[in-house]
């Protein structure tokens, strides 16, 4: 009786822990999301440049997104919680000395910073995400990921009221919202640490073994995800701009509808994982997300066009964390491997991307770089089909 007690209490702690991550998760996220709402600030009261600025966000995100897989690595080795604690810490000090620093050079190591605590918080919060899920690690990772959405929403809010009010050392205020939690996190490691570094999960009848092959369609899936992401946030209102003569404040809005329902769509991931298998899920998403760039395209209707982008931002966030826990399936002895690419490798791979995208926008017009999106997402349908064929092929030697 009293092991039943015990193991019924190790179950509620362990489903309470993805909420504990959620929660680094915002605060690191909510500080990168914030720091594009600074630079507005900082071009009209420090005199940066436009170049300059631009300059910063990169160094921020290549920063988080370079360095992600090493700090994956390092947990696949030993656990080490501590960085999620260090990670939630620096995030916050990067981003408040942003404001306050008057040296160009400094405020881009600061964002640096801040980009390098982004990247401790993510591979070891996903790892422990995937171990702390148990039987249903999608609704786990489910939980992980809504907290990034839920911290970029908040951060240009937090960004623009403290600063309006208090000048660019309002940017301060990250201190009071990231160093607790981190005391927080650091106060939780020896649970996190009973977790150790690898998890059975579905994998175990399968002797354990890393399955690259398989883990790289899947980050090629996520990493086409990303593109379509950073092609929707970039281009989409500037079409209605110059397509259907949109003011500007009112096409600014389709981004606001287009995070809402993917914060949904990602609350809502965890559940849909128990219906459909996730390489089905998949093939879904990607199905619709091409139906629905082509209905952008066509449709020649404004409210048709914002109709499209609802669908998008279910299409491109109900399936994510899914595929995400299905990355580290597949690597289950390098569980932060797995979490630092599918969180750092692929968000860059769009970031690099859109600039490409871009310039054929200047060139061909907007409509080709959105067809261009089409196309992968097309290309993300067929990864999904070889997920299921390797999915079948797993089950017959099972």
């Amino acid at each position: 009786m009293s092991a039943n007690k015990d193991k019924s209490k190790k179950r509620g702690q362990s489903n309470k822990l993805p909420f504990v991550l959620m929660g680094g998760h915002i605060c690191v996220d909510a500080a990168q999301g914030g720091l594009a709402s600074v630079l507005p600030f900082l071009v009209i009261q420090s005199g940066f440049s436009y170049t300059e600025i631009t300059a910063l966000v990169l160094a921020s995100n290549i920063a988080s997104a370079v360095i992600q897989p090493l700090f994956g690595l390092m947990g696949d080795k030993k656990a080490r919680p501590w960085l999620m604690s260090v990670g939630v810490a620096l995030a916050g000090l990067g981003i408040a000395l942003v404001g306050v620093l008057q040296s160009y050079w400094l405020v881009v190591l600061a964002a640096m910073v801040s980009g390098v605590g982004n990247a401790m918080l993510h591979p070891e919060g996903a790892r422990l995400a995937y171990l702390a899920g148990g039987d249903d690690k999608a609704m786990s990772m489910s939980i992980f990921s809504v907290g990034g959405q839920i911290g970029f929403c908040l951060g240009p809010i937090i960004s623009v009221v403290a600063v309006t009010a208090f000048g660019l050392s309002g940017t301060l205020v990250y201190l009071v919202l990231c160093l607790p939690y981190a005391l927080v996190l650091l106060a939780l490691s020896k649970r996190f640490l009973a977790f150790g570094v690898r998890g059975g999960g579905s994998l175990a009848g399968r002797g354990k073994r890393d399955r690259w092959g398989a883990f790289g369609v899947v980050l090629g899936a996520l990493s086409v995800r990303s593109i379509v992401f950073y092609g929707v946030t970039s281009f989409f209102p500037l079409y209605l701009v110059t397509t259907f003569n949109a003011a500007e404040d009112s096409a600014s809005l389709l981004i606001t509808v287009f995070s809402i329902f993917g914060a949904v769509a990602t609350a809502s991931a965890g559940f849909m994982s128990h219906r459909v298998p996730t390489p089905r899920l998949m093939i879904g998403c990607f199905v619709l997300m091409v139906a629905s760039l082509a209905s952008f395209l066509l449709s020649g209707s404004v409210w048709l066009c914002v109709a499209a982008v609802m669908v998008l931002a279910m299409c491109l966030n109900l399936f994510n964390p899914p595929a995400v826990a299905l990355a580290q399936e597949y690597l289950p002895e390098h569980l932060g491997t797995a979490s630092g690419l599918t969180f750092g490798v692929a968000v860059a791979v769009g970031g690099i991307a859109s600039p490409m995208l871009g310039a054929l926008g200047d060139g061909a017009g907007l409509a080709s770089a959105i067809w261009v999106l089409a196309a992968l997402a097309a290309a993300g349908l067929t990864l999904s089909i070889g997920v299921v064929a390797i999915e079948r092929r797993g089950a017959q030697k099972g």
